[in-house]
């Protein structure tokens, strides 16, 4: 069971990080004209075409039902890529002048740069009711410099702490930590180094996940990756600190977690640890249930930090309009704000296996019957309630890369937590500076 769309950035990160930054280049070439609507208002009915990565039935299903239950619009799904590859090609049709009036699943942090096209409507005005109703953590990432650039869909993640109930049990730990003293305090006793067993994973190695993940904890104790207005990192903080030196001992120290990372075999997050029995507990999505399939294990939400809060990740993917004049506009608003209705939220949430955007979505059929079908369901909706989306900046692919690296190096020894923030904070600001990160 997966949800793509919240695998979206990580994928697409994985696999360069440094490339969607240089095609701000592009996006700033982009005409500023806009080719109009497919249709007229005076045929009374205006056509429009949106692109999306999920699959044709899905598309099919959006083209049926909302074109049976609107009269004046009729919209067009066109399959664009596979998700890693579409905002190359938004980018070469922003150039060209052929993109199409709408694009959903789209990585928010990837806006900014389509936006430097200035065909990107924002929507803060007529999508404001529809946004008052996203979860809190979900509608920053929807704003870049005042003005909102998408729509949050049904379909999110977010992750949750998994942990072996026979390892437990074994240890008499009746209960899953409640707080990050307790996790370390639990990992140290489910701990055999000697056995090769460990209480706890810690994510090795070169990957956004590591940087996302650690983020939870740096929340959870009260920081802040980056500065109220966007301008500058401010995970380098005491409470990062802290964060990452609990990471630091738990490895180096308490021999709690592995020294060797067990992202192998298309797995960046180190789920074989967990279902090969090499750890007694691991922070982990929807997207691994899979792979635990032998495990009989539990989930809880993630620990809370010194500020007495659990926090997570929520990664989403967002419908945005491009401009293409008044009358398709407004007709690709009409369509934007039909995906976000609880009713088509709910559909995409389950079609996703994902998670909703929104809390009125968890009263429809379609999510009612996807979290009866699911144990964990209820925990991680639960841990939308204090999740945090990624800033929305050209730069956060450059710093996630800086900060995951200076994390490992951490965890491996060469530095200090402190120096590792720093260092990390000193290669985030430049790459801020620098208006894209390249």
């Amino acid at each position: 069971m997966r949800n793509d769309g919240w695998r979206t950035g990580v994928a697409a990160r994985r696999r360069g990080w440094r490339v969607i930054a240089g095609l701000s280049v592009l996006a700033l070439a982009a005409t500023a004209c806009s080719s109009g609507s497919s249709g007229s208002p005076k045929s009374g009915t205006v056509t429009i075409t949106y692109w999306s990565s999920s699959t044709q039935a899905e598309i099919n299903w959006l083209d049926s039902h909302f074109n049976a239950t609107h009269h004046g619009v009729k919209v067009q799904g066109q399959y664009i890529a596979s998700a890693d590859d579409t905002t190359a090609k938004e980018v070469s049709a922003l150039k060209s002048g052929t993109e199409p009036n709408v694009v959903i699943g789209q990585d928010p942090s990837t806006l900014p740069l389509l936006a430097e096209s200035g065909k990107v409507v924002n929507l803060k005005t007529p999508l404001a009711a529809e946004t008052a109703g996203l979860y809190a953590g979900i509608r920053p990432a929807l704003f870049y410099k005042g003005q909102q650039l998408g729509m949050a869909l049904g379909g999110v993640g977010d992750y949750i702490l998994f942990y072996n109930k026979k390892d437990f049990a074994a240890a008499h730990i009746s209960s899953p930590p409640a707080t990050w003293p307790q996790l370390v305090s639990d990992a140290q006793k489910l701990s055999d180094p000697a056995r090769h067993h460990y209480g706890i994973y810690i994510p090795l190695g070169s990957s956004e996940w590591i940087s996302y993940d650690w983020e939870s904890m740096l929340w959870a104790n009260g920081g802040q990756f980056l500065n109220p207005a966007g301008t500058k990192v401010a995970f380098d903080s005491p409470a990062g600190v802290q964060a990452l030196t609990t990471w630091v001992d738990l490895v180096r120290k308490d021999h709690a977690a592995p020294t060797t990372s067990f992202a192998q075999a298309g797995s960046y997050d180190g789920a074989p640890a967990f279902a090969g029995g090499t750890v007694a507990m691991i922070v982990e999505g929807q997207w691994a249930l899979s792979e635990f399939t032998k495990v009989d294990y539990g989930v809880a939400q993630m620990p809370a930090g010194t500020s007495g809060h659990s926090a997570t990740g929520i990664g989403i993917g967002v419908a945005s309009v491009f401009d293409k004049g008044s009358a398709a506009n407004s007709a690709a608003i009409t369509f934007v704000k039909w995906l976000a209705s609880p009713s088509t939220g709910a559909y995409l949430t389950s079609v996703s296996s994902g998670l909703p955007s929104a809390p009125a979505q968890l009263s429809q059929a379609a999510v009612k019957h996807e979290a009866a079908s699911q144990p964990t369901y209820s925990t991680f909706a639960d841990q939308l309630k204090t999740g945090h989306t990624r800033p929305t900046v050209p730069a956060y692919a450059a710093i996630s890369e800086d900060l995951s690296n200076e994390i490992n190096a951490a965890l491996t020894g060469s530095v200090t937590p402190a120096q590792a923030l720093a260092k990390a904070a000193a290669e985030g600001n430049q790459a801020i500076a620098s208006g894209d990160g390249s």
